[in-house]
């Protein structure tokens, strides 16, 4: 023990003080249906949006008593997702089906976003991507002899995202 530690207070010598050794690395999943099906590299604009509607009432002496209402009109979140091109054929397909105006019941399944933390692969948080269809895609540049990672990014618009 280091000379006059002794003398301090309990909270400076770091007892019952929770100090991490390790930092911790977390990733984003999808899950179609119960499975993972693919791991990203970034995703961001989730977005969790409720409009409310000021409503006048009268007291019962008859003065205005603003109040809040749910009712407000939806609006579209939009998403975006960037995954390296090793894609899974599962979440491909839910791509293209969603695309496709004809097979709009085939792209139906939920869409989840999972916060995984990557040293025990247990899910930190969960987001439920209610009605999202493909609105863009667009690939990186890629140069004769480049090394890089070969990266795609995907938007979608939703209707809803609700952590579960």
């Amino acid at each position: 023990m280091i000379a006059g530690l002794s003398d301090c207070p309990a909270w400076a010598r770091g007892e019952g003080v929770l100090v991490e050794d390790s930092v911790v690395k977390h990733q984003w999943q999808i899950e179609l249906g119960e499975r993972r099906v693919e791991t990203l590299k970034s995703v961001s604009g989730i977005t969790l949006k409720q409009e409310y509607i000021e409503l006048l009432q009268n007291s019962p002496d008859g003065k205005p008593v603003p109040d809040l209402v749910l009712g407000g009109p939806e609006f579209f979140g939009t998403l975006t997702l960037t995954r390296g091109l090793d894609k899974s054929e599962k979440f491909t397909q839910w791509i293209l089906d969603s695309k496709d105006p004809a097979r709009k019941e085939a792209s139906s399944p939920t869409l989840v976003l999972a916060y995984v933390n990557e040293q025990n692969n247990k899910v930190v948080k969960r987001f439920q991507i209610e009605g999202a269809r493909l609105t863009s895609w667009s690939a990186a540049d890629l140069s004769a002899g480049d090394s890089s990672a070969v990266e795609e990014t995907l938007e979608l618009a939703y209707l809803s995202a609700n952590p579960i």
